[in-house]
């Protein structure tokens, strides 16, 4: 199933002379694909359109195989599209805590929101990190709290951007394999 697909996407910005121009491109259910380019090439600007957080110009966008974004309604694609930027935004309270707040948003309460919370926990080698804050956890945990936070909200659809980019190379390594095995889960179902 196609989860996105556009065509002759373009984006311009009104400082500076960047633009996205004739962008097209299909991601599929069960795939990893990865946008490769130099800084300033507009791979963020891509993502962020992808994601539906930022708006193009010109060019035609389908969502899960429909091209009638109305239809689906941005609310509706935001529910089903997780985007984890290159910076992650610090949170506050616990590990843990804050895991169990994103499934409270999901209405996923009580026995449930902690056995799913400790299955990401376990399953993102986090479990010893669920008491920490964020000034005690590492780079490389963080990213794998923010994938387990957007993976609280079951997305059909998930975007990354430069998600290894300040991992060291064993970090980057089990990172990848992490993801490589929830394409896998997901693409069993």
């Amino acid at each position: 199933m196609n989860l996105f697909s556009c065509s002759n996407l373009n984006k311009k910005y009104s400082k500076g002379n960047f633009s996205l121009k004739d962008i097209s491109l299909e991601l599929r259910t069960g795939e990893i694909t990865g946008v490769v380019g130099e800084n300033g090439n507009g791979k963020t600007t891509l993502l962020r359109i992808i994601a539906g957080d930022l708006a193009h110009d010109n060019g035609t966008i389908n969502y899960f195989g429909n091209n009638n974004v109305e239809i689906l309604s941005w609310e509706n694609i935001r529910s089903r599209v997780a985007y984890i930027p290159q910076r992650i935004p610090q949170w506050y309270g616990t590990l843990k805590n804050n895991l169990i707040f994103q499934a409270s948003i999901r209405g996923v309460k009580g026995k449930e929101a902690d056995y799913q919370v400790d299955e990401l926990l376990e399953k993102l080698a986090l479990t010893e990190y669920a008491p920490l804050k964020w000034g005690e956890i590492s780079t490389g945990y963080r990213l794998r709290f923010q994938l387990a936070k957007m993976l609280l909200i079951n997305p059909e659809l998930l975007v990354l951007d430069e998600p290894i980019a300040n991992l060291d190379i064993n970090a980057q390594g089990k990172f990848l394999s992490d993801l490589r095995n929830i394409v896998s889960e997901k693409k069993e179902k």
